[in-house]
């Protein structure tokens, strides 16, 4: 006999199961709460990847639509002077600036010399001598101190017309000694010598003219020069810079000797003499082009700086275009 409530064994079976199953249920609520949060983070990470993509492919497609910035092409068929471009100056075939190095370009010196001139001596590469610089037109000049000269390398033949430019500042002067010199066969005198160069001359008179224009071609037995007029011989004062140029006109030639042909001599741009100059026979072979040497005659102390050779004419206003761009200041 028992004082409390008799339980019977299915009772307590049916109330444990009911519990088992409310936590069934509660645990598949909470795992499909989870698989929704996953499922979100999933479709945001897709959201996100779909739209780098779309970022991707929109940016390589940018160039196809011309919408990206490009530098500008720069006209390499024209002169360019302190980062301005000449719409009208043709690109030099040759061109030296001696930005404090020696591009295409190297010492020489001359050996045997006596009294400071040589009987006939060609200058010898060297790297025991280092160049000089200073400042120039543009960027660093190189200077020659009157005891080496420099050889222009890789210059051809020219063509029967051409031009010639540089600048030019001289501490002082000697006849016949060359600004710069261009030739073939430079020993071979009366023989196949040909050559032009830059010079100073000295008058019987005892006036400087300054600068010469000078050629000689010995095949032809033609030697010519272009000088300053004669009311205004000295041209060039020391320690200024001048800006020379030269052009030969092949189409204009002598009706007397074919082998001569007009020259036109520019200082900083304006014509200061013209005539008839030889015309060269340069042998490809043998082509050496100096500044401040050659030979012969005495070396000197000068200063050069942009030094252009086009294998035509230019024109007045391509010269005046060049002097202008190079004397502009800012």
């Amino acid at each position: 006999m028992s004082n409390g409530v008799g339980k019977e064994p299915g009772s307590v079976l049916r109330h444990t199961g009911l519990a088992v199953i409310g936590l069934a249920v509660v645990a598949a609520f909470v795992y499909l709460a989870f698989l929704g949060m996953t499922q979100q983070n999933s479709d945001a990470d897709t959201a996100q990847q779909e739209a780098g993509a779309e970022d991707a492919a929109a940016s390589i497609a940018l160039p196809e639509l011309g919408l990206t910035q490009e530098e500008p092409e720069v006209d390499s068929s024209k002169e360019i002077v302190k980062d301005v471009l000449l719409s009208n100056v043709p690109k030099a075939d040759y061109s030296f600036s001696f930005n404090g190095k020696l591009s295409d370009a190297t010492v020489v010196i001359r050996e045997g010399d006596v009294n400071h001139f040589n009987e006939g001596t060609y200058p010898d590469q060297t790297e025991d001598v280092p160049p000089l610089f200073t400042e120039g037109m543009e960027g660093d000049a190189i200077y020659l101190d009157g005891s080496y000269g420099v050889e222009l390398l890789g210059v051809d033949a020219l063509s029967d017309s051409y031009t010639i430019s540089f600048w030019f500042r001289a501490d002082e002067l000697r006849d016949w000694s060359p600004f710069l010199l261009i030739g073939s066969h430079l020993l071979d005198v009366g023989g196949s010598q040909s050559f032009l160069s830059f010079n100073k001359k000295t008058t019987e008179e005892g006036t400087q003219v300054v600068p010469v224009f000078n050629t000689i071609d010995a095949a032809f037995g033609n030697s010519c020069e272009v000088r300053p007029s004669m009311e205004d011989k000295r041209c060039i004062s020391l320690n200024v810079w001048n800006y020379i140029t030269i052009c030969v006109n092949a189409d204009q030639r002598s009706e007397e000797d074919p082998n001569k042909v007009m020259g036109y001599l520019y200082l900083n741009s304006e014509m200061i003499g013209s005539g008839l100059v030889s015309k060269l026979h340069l042998d490809p072979e043998s082509v050496n082009a100096y500044l401040g040497i050659n030979c012969f005659d005495e070396l000197f102390r000068a200063s050069y700086d942009e030094i252009h050779i086009w294998n035509h004419v230019l024109d007045e206003s391509q010269i005046s275009s060049m002097y202008t761009a190079y004397i502009q200041t800012g």
